[in-house]
């Protein structure tokens, strides 16, 4: 087993239990991470069947929680909504409706991701968790007293207010593919760790057809964070939440993406194709390869809103070429280019490419 931590009942430090309608739930903050310091609230045992028993991971807009399946004793992944961004706002000025609207725009991304998930797992995709169950319970957090210009109001909808939900998903062993990295990894288990990935986004890229629409997904936000390296090197991707969805020329999904590890069309285009995956694979090799991690190559005004892609003549193509043979360091750079026309076209072409890097 490649993981070594040791569950934590919900009671510890960071944690703090309260009474809800009758039944235990947790109130604590996002220990670590992009999110680190935000708050979040659950049910101590979700839908009367998941234990939850500590913090795993958050990313973009989720949090993904450790739990215990109460009825057979097996290990899960919890995830949910993290962020409501913009919430706030409606209820400050008493807009229910707004409100209500918002809310459930944010719900629809978790429950895309599990159709998502559906998916790959029918296409035999094995490098994702299975999605074991969809459940919905209280999130008191919703119903707190907002502060506003008319003085305080609360969101009082109880049906929507008891299905926030929850999704469910297998435990899978390992430990995120970044604390693994260092001052850079050998060349060949980075090149296997993207094989894995990249067959992972060849299926995501296989386009579907619905009620005469083509429904086109990109993963859009790769990352080693959001890769688990497990026994025997064996991959699993995670936070499938991210991902853009396209149905033609209409966004139906624009899911996440990560500031140094996108392209420059994530912030410019509503239209994205899988060459975007091209380039977060790109710059997630370059990471695992030199230990450099691309938010250290932004520009000064990345944090205040400026661009959130690495400019091409930013990257340390110079550590890059000392650590690798030309040809990867040649398809690192092809990854990398601003252009979406320049770099390998799909999931598909970056497995084929990297199968030849591998073999010489």
């Amino acid at each position: 087993m490649a993981s070594t931590r040791t569950p934590a009942v919900a009671t510890a430090p960071a944690w703090t239990e309260f009474p809800f309608r009758g039944r235990d739930f947790i109130r604590a903050t996002v220990p670590r991470g992009d999110n680190a310091g935000l708050p979040f609230t659950i049910a101590k045992r979700l839908a009367e069947r998941y234990e939850v028993r500590q913090f795993f991971a958050s990313g973009g807009c989720g949090l993904l929680l450790e739990g215990r399946d109460l009825i057979t004793g097996a290990e899960v992944l919890i995830k949910t909504t993290l962020r409501y961004d913009g919430l706030v706002e409606y209820a400050r000025c008493r807009d229910e409706d707004g409100f209500r609207r918002k809310l459930t725009d944010h719900r629809k991304q978790l429950q895309t991701e599990r159709r998502i998930m559906v998916l790959l797992k029918n296409r035999g995709c094995n490098s994702i968790p299975n999605p074991n169950d969809y459940v919905f319970d209280w999130n008191p957090r919703l119903s707190e007293s907002i502060e506003g210009d008319a003085g305080a109001w609360q969101f009082q909808d109880e049906a929507l207010l008891s299905s926030e939900p929850y999704l469910i998903m297998e435990r899978m062993e390992g430990r995120p593919v970044t604390e693994a990295i260092g001052r850079g990894m050998k060349e060949p288990l980075a090149l296997n760790i993207l094989t894995q990935v990249c067959h992972v986004l060849a299926e995501l890229h296989v386009p579907v057809m619905r009620d005469g629409r083509e429904w086109q997904l990109v993963y859009q936000d790769l990352k080693p964070d959001n890769v688990l390296l497990g026994d025997h090197e064996a991959v699993s991707l995670l936070d499938l939440g991210g991902c853009r969805l396209m149905f033609g020329n209409m966004v139906g999904s624009k899911g996440a993406f990560t500031p140094g590890y996108c392209p420059p069309e994530c912030q410019t285009s509503d239209r994205m194709t899988p060459a975007t995956d091209a380039y977060t694979v790109g710059s997630t090799l370059f990471h695992m390869l030199t230990g450099v991690e691309p938010r250290t190559l932004l520009g000064p005004n990345a944090m205040t809103g400026g661009p959130q892609s690495v400019p091409f003549r930013n990257w340390d193509w110079l550590t890059l070429e000392a650590k690798v043979r030309p040809m990867t360091y040649n398809f690192v750079r092809r990854c990398l280019a601003e252009r979406a026309v320049d770099r390998p076209a799909h999931g598909r072409a970056l497995c084929d490419e990297i199968a030849v890097l591998r073999s010489q």
